[in-house]
């Protein structure tokens, strides 16, 4: 069984609520998701000194790269600590 905690579990249910329209995370997202294969790389996180220096703790599970539900997760905290706009 896998374990979701949660902070993921949080992420995929804002994640899951928004439909139709673009909100603010995920136009932040497409626009670091520079290729368009739907996930962020470490490459493509440069631009963002935060994301890149949190990499390990954003990438819940370890895959390398960066989906919707961890990069949503990453703002979620990263807006509550007042460290983003």
């Amino acid at each position: 069984m896998t374990t979701v905690n949660l902070k993921h579990l949080i992420a995929i249910l804002t994640v899951a609520a928004v439909s139709g329209t673009a909100t603010a995370g995920e136009d932040a997202f497409m626009k670091l998701d520079r290729n368009a294969d739907g996930f962020i790389s470490a490459e493509e996180s440069i631009v963002d000194k935060m994301l890149y220096e949190g990499w390990a703790s954003v990438d819940a599970n370890n895959d390398g790269r960066i989906d919707a539900a961890e990069f949503s997760a990453f703002e979620l905290s990263t807006e509550k600590a007042g460290q983003k706009e």
